[in-house]
């Protein structure tokens, strides 16, 4: 989530899905589509009342890559990262928006154990792997229990796709597109607890559903 409460000298503790399909370019392989649903938490705490730090983490649900008409696929994989926060204002009831800033870099690392290559599917031992980095600005609003935001999410990518049975069998890409549009539908249902949804487009796809926590 690009826009997450911040509660001065508090613990917040989102748990979340997402659906997502990002395009990498390889060097030998071309355009290759990364799909896969995500399972995860983030947990945060605000330094001040406008600046907040947080971890995540998570498991990849069923990873797939197309390229070149052929499919690899996995079981799972993982994600870590840290993002920052900062509410530079915030916004008030009515059409006075207000603005947060967010960036982070994450971690990613999926098995890949079969591909489907000209229709036949076979055991394989590959890994893909990367890094990614991003700086987000984003509008909020408030209108009653409901917090919605929008803004733009410029980003960054580094993957390694791995041949572990060949030698030297690595190839490297990148992400294909760097910004995305932005928009989300925060709704505060206690005091303590928000629901979150939030979709990502333009240069990347994806949809993120959730609960967030103000623990302590």
């Amino acid at each position: 989530m690009l826009v997450l409460p911040i509660h001065q000298g508090k613990f917040t503790s989102s748990l979340l899905y997402e659906n997502l399909k990002v395009k990498d370019d390889f060097d030998t392989r071309g355009d290759a589509d990364f799909k896969s649903n995500i399972v995860g938490a983030n947990f945060t705490y605000g330094i001040t009342d406008q600046v907040a730090v947080g971890i995540k983490g998570g498991s990849f649900v069923n990873p797939r890559v197309d390229a070149q008409g052929s499919t690899w696929e996995s079981r799972a994989g993982y994600l870590y990262g840290v993002d920052l926060y900062n509410e530079v204002f915030p916004a008030t009831p009515g059409l006075t928006p207000g603005i947060q800033l967010s960036g982070g870099v994450s971690g990613y690392q999926v098995p890949l154990d079969r591909s489907n290559v000209s229709g036949t599917w076979q055991t394989i031992d590959q890994t893909m792997s990367g890094v990614e980095y991003y700086g987000a600005v984003m509008a909020t609003f408030k209108a009653g229990p409901a917090e919605p935001y929008a803004g733009v999410r410029g980003f960054g990518r580094s993957v390694t796709w791995q041949d572990n049975q060949a030698n030297p069998g690595v190839i490297k890409g990148n992400a294909k597109g760097n910004i995305s549009l932005v928009a989300g539908l925060p709704i505060q249902i206690t005091k303590e607890l928000r629901f979150e949804l939030e979709g990502r487009f333009v240069s990347e796809t994806a949809v993120t559903a959730g609960f967030t926590v103000a623990a302590f």
